[in-house]
């Protein structure tokens, strides 16, 4: 996919992410992607890699398309700068901001922007994201290409219709890549109190999750039979979900994922 038009305003670790697995799935070059954003040590990561840093918002006026990837505070006020720049020439607004409805960037953005909400997860990085999109009433075709071909571009990506289902997103596989990294955290743990080396412990739990993700992806059974495939009748793995059932830690999951969901509709500034 080639643009030389592209632009991205923050770059965080979310939109960061985005834009290296966009450019290590060859969807851009990286002197195709601006970078606008008011952290120097952003600026300077953004230009070690051969991104083109702008000084000024006014700079992405050139932009076909734009990423906006700041925090869901400061989407109001960016919103407002960025108002006079959809009545100049038509610009594609990519959201990936958490919370923050179409109906809110559509009204201060203008009746007439072509809009599309993204949640994304931070595995874009290495191009595994999973990704959910939903596109404005004023978004064309050709929109629509585009945010296919970049999500897919970084992982898998699923258009809806139903704005109502990004919430749910959110708290599901948004915020997801936390809870399995906390997991990982916990058996790291475990490894090194069992006296394992750090750097084998690591790799041994990085790749059981990477493994149990990629038979998840590839397999039709139910996660129930996939969990009855590991643990065998008075084995070890049923003596450890024993101890996982005592602990409620399946009902902390869920309340967990819920707390996420609920805070992405207050989000709504």
């Amino acid at each position: 996919m080639q643009s030389d038009s592209f632009g991205i305003i923050g770059y965080g670790k979310m939109g960061s992410s985005i834009v290296k697995g966009a450019i290590k799935s060859a969807l851009f070059d990286p002197s195709d992607v601006m970078v606008y954003d008011l952290d120097p040590s952003r600026v300077t990561a953004a230009a070690s890699t051969g991104l083109r840093v702008v000084k000024s918002l006014d700079e992405m006026a050139s932009c076909s398309q734009l990423l906006v990837a700041v925090k869901p505070k400061d989407v109001p006020a960016l919103a407002e700068r960025l108002k006079v720049m959809m009545l100049m020439r038509g610009v594609l607004v990519i959201s990936i901001a958490a919370g923050i409805k179409l109906s809110n960037l559509e009204s201060r953005l203008g009746e007439d922007a072509r809009i599309i909400r993204v949640m994304p997860n931070i595995a874009a990085a290495v191009a595994e994201a999973a990704s959910v999109y939903v596109a404005n009433r004023n978004a064309t075709k050709q929109d629509i290409t585009f945010a296919s071909k970049l999500l897919n571009g970084i992982g898998v990506a699923y258009l809806i219709e139903d704005e109502s289902m990004i919430d749910a997103v959110t708290g599901l596989s948004g915020s997801g890549p936390a809870y399995f990294f906390y997991m990982m955290k916990a058996l790291e743990e475990v490894g090194r109190r069992s006296g394992l080396p750090a750097p084998l412990v690591r790799s041994l739990v990085s790749q059981t999750c990477k493994g149990a993700g990629a038979m998840a992806v590839s397999s039709p059974e139910p996660f129930d039979q996939l969990i009855r495939f590991v643990a065998s009748p008075g084995g070890t793995t049923e003596e450890a979900l024993k101890v996982i059932e005592s602990k409620g830690v399946s009902s902390a999951i869920i309340d967990a994922a819920a707390a996420a969901i609920e805070k992405s509709k207050r989000m709504n500034y």
